[in-house]
């Protein structure tokens, strides 16, 4: 994936930078969780893990991510 602001790639990454692929954060998780009596529930909100750092935004930027196989979300800071 490639993130930019204003047109500017700033970062780019792989998912597999993720414990080799995102899904496998997910089960380490929910692992862990179970060694200590608790579980993952209906409606939690799971981040995996990012990829790319975060990047400072400001109002006027407009931000695109493009990932390689799911397609582009952008976003224009008012």
């Amino acid at each position: 994936m490639s993130l930019s602001i204003n047109g500017q790639i700033l970062e780019t990454g792989s998912s597999t930078a993720v414990m080799a692929n995102p899904v496998n954060a997910v089960a380490w998780l929910a692992n862990t969780l179970h060694q200590f009596g608790m579980s993952i529930k209906e409606g939690d909100v799971i981040l995996s893990g990012s990829f790319v750092r975060a990047i400072p935004f400001a109002a006027g930027d407009t931000l695109l991510a493009q990932f390689d196989q799911l397609g582009e979300v952008m976003l224009s800071v008012v």
